[in-house]
């Protein structure tokens, strides 16, 4: 019986991995899926709170990714902060979209630091950002109130360039080494904003952050944190977004706290099944239905596997 007792208690030990939740490297277990208009499309990563349920609303985060990670692949754009957001964000939706080759979130020179909206359209890119958001707010329980873009380097523009546009949908932004445009400061004298960037970045400007954050304080703006790394270069995102307190000051920021939410007399859908077709499954959607099934198989196999030797010592 001892005998039994020990081959019962490493067959445990070896299928104890399997049952536990796979919760760990993003590049395995995020979903891979391809969002597609009529000018653009935009391959783009899933990462659902572990225990996703539907019946809770949960914060979404956009996060943009710099130039050197644009492509097709749908994997660079994991290349630099997103695990480390995965890590410490496990209750928040995050979408990393990846942009095409040769292509900008914001149609701008990064050399020039600070641009104009008004001279510079909404990238197509951007625009189907904005669509498959409006797609995921009818998909998954979205916290509408708690929304948030973050990037870094060509992302930062993005960042900027979102939060600028659409300051009536994001809660707060964390842009890393980008640029905004100064003569937008009035719309984000409201909007928390969380800041970074070198004085010595040689790729884009310190000006682009210094100056669009100056602008938005001698407009009276009070939410915007800005911190500039002395003698820092270009790559100061590990460190930006590792700064103490700063992804629970994010969360913490709702937009209904400068922008008050109207009560609607429409009924809510019960409908969040997918029935789009410009959005295509490529790694499964669910994070925690696609952990089911080791899970599933590994119960099966141990099952098998203790009446198998129960039976062989009862022999």
């Amino acid at each position: 019986m001892r005998k039994l007792a020990a081959v019962l208690l490493i067959m445990l030990f070896f299928t104890m991995p399997l049952t536990v939740s796979a919760a760990g490297n993003i590049k395995e277990t995020a979903g891979k899926f391809t969002y597609t208009n009529d000018t653009t499309t935009l391959p783009y990563r899933l990462i659902l709170p572990e225990n996703y349920d539907e019946s809770k609303e949960y914060s979404l985060l956009f996060f943009f990714h710099g130039a050197g990670e644009r492509g097709n692949d749908n994997e660079l754009q994991f290349f630099h902060c997103v695990q480390y957001l995965a890590d410490n964000m496990p209750e928040t939706i995050i979408v990393a979209p990846q942009c095409p080759a040769g292509q900008q979130w914001v149609d701008t020179p990064w050399s020039n630091g600070a641009y104009s909206i008004e001279a510079v359209p909404e990238s197509d890119e951007m625009i189907a950002v904005m669509e498959l958001l409006d797609e995921l707010k009818e998909k998954y329980s979205v916290d509408t109130d708690r929304i948030y873009a973050a990037g870094i380097s060509m992302g930062g523009f993005g960042t900027w360039d979102i939060m600028m546009r659409h300051n009536d949908v994001f809660a707060a932004g964390i842009p890393v080494c980008g640029g905004g445009d100064i003569s937008q400061a009035e719309n984000l004298v409201d909007v928390p904003l969380f800041v970074f960037h070198g004085d010595a970045d040689p790729a884009v400007p310190v000006s682009g952050s210094r100056d669009t954050v100056q602008a938005i304080k001698d407009a009276g703006g009070t939410k915007v944190e800005y911190v500039e790394y002395a003698g820092a270069g270009h790559g100061i995102w590990n460190d930006a977004f590792a700064t103490e307190g700063l992804l629970e000051k994010l969360l913490a920021c709702r937009l209904s706290d400068r922008i008050p939410v109207e009560e609607s007399s429409e009924e809510p859908s019960e409908d969040v099944s997918d029935t789009s077709a410009s959005s295509n499954s490529g790694n499964g959607g669910f994070l925690s239905y696609a952990h089911l099934v080791p899970i599933i198989a590994a119960v099966a196999i141990s099952i098998g596997l203790v009446i198998y030797t129960i039976i062989k010592y009862k022999k």
